[in-house]
């Protein structure tokens, strides 16, 4: 995943996460066919605390809101009103699930998620097709009781884009600033 965003402000009132991205495979949270992948912003209210939170599923494996981010993204620094350009990265690596989040083409987070390996986002079995939302939830995720069109994004976002495989950091870096 990979986009620009320019964010003024976090209101919790309104709600304490944002979501960039919710893909889903029309699957049952719980069944062997479920597939998701949800990339939210929160304001976590610290300054050691990142803003970025993935959710990913392949099935019953996967895991809910792993924080991304070293401790020099937080939320202060990302609703700074200014452009900044974020790439998410995530792969199987052996028997590990290996998470990576850009700032600016530069890599600054790495994260292994050990002994847990996810397959390819797929429709769910027997058909149909990806839904996705950019700037609010698809459907309710996993642990929340909320519904479709929650944690909307107060934000500006440019650019988005989906790739199917794993962008490496040399692809990121000659890239972020350029049109693809």
């Amino acid at each position: 995943l990979e986009f620009w965003l320019k964010k003024k402000a976090f209101d919790t009132a309104l709600t304490s996460k944002e979501v960039i991205c919710d893909i889903w495979n029309g699957g049952t949270q719980g069944a062997s066919d479920y597939g998701r992948v949800l990339l939210s912003i929160r304001d976590s209210g610290t300054s050691t605390d990142a803003p970025f939170i993935l959710t990913v599923y392949d099935g019953t494996t996967g895991f809910t809101e792993k924080v991304l981010g070293s401790s020099n993204i937080t939320s202060g620094s990302l609703a700074n009103d200014l452009w900044q350009h974020y790439a998410v990265t995530m792969q199987n690596s052996g028997s590990d699930f290996i998470t990576k989040l850009y700032v600016s083409g530069a890599l600054n987070d790495r994260d292994t998620t050990a002994g847990t390996n996810l397959g390819t986002l797929a429709a769910k079995t027997g058909g149909g097709a990806l839904s996705a939302r950019i700037g609010a939830t698809i459907t309710s995720p996993p642990g929340l009781s909320i519904g479709p069109g929650a944690g909307k994004l107060s934000a500006s976002m440019d650019e988005f884009r989906f790739w199917k495989a794993a962008r490496n950091a040399q692809e990121i870096g000659e890239h972020w600033f350029t049109q693809v």
